[in-house]
């Protein structure tokens, strides 16, 4: 398993700023857990923990796909079984990935959608 460094390592190499943003909120923990928010709420380390960690999967989660794209287009069935994840959550991730402009349809292989990077 990785660690939160070599996750977000990885995600650099496909989405910058999805790595900066986590960058940005992991350098806000300290704060966050010791003096709190603006309106001095603080948080547990386990609280922001629950809140950071599905953040960072789900990037990284995306970055995998980059990735699958990268080598070339492919459909929402294809990028599950070639990452081990179900398709909807593939499908989720090719919509936010679509709305950040980072892929986009390229043609139908059948009913399915063809995937490619931008």
């Amino acid at each position: 398993m990785m660690d939160v460094t070599e996750k977000i390592s990885f995600i650099k190499t496909f989405d910058p700023d999805g790595a900066a943003r986590l960058e940005r909120l992991l350098g806000k923990e300290e704060t966050l857990t010791t003096t709190g928010n603006i309106y001095r709420e603080r948080f547990t380390g386990r609280q922001f923990s629950l809140v950071f960690n599905p953040l960072i999967d789900a990037t990284f989660e995306r970055a995998q796909v980059l990735e699958v794209l990268s080598k070339g287009n492919d459909t929402i069935p294809g990028i599950a079984a070639k990452l081990g994840l179900g398709k909807d959550r593939i499908f989720t991730h090719t919509k936010d990935l679509m709305r950040k402009n980072l892929i986009e349809i390229a043609s139908h292989e059948g009913r399915d959608a063809l995937f490619r990077k931008k």
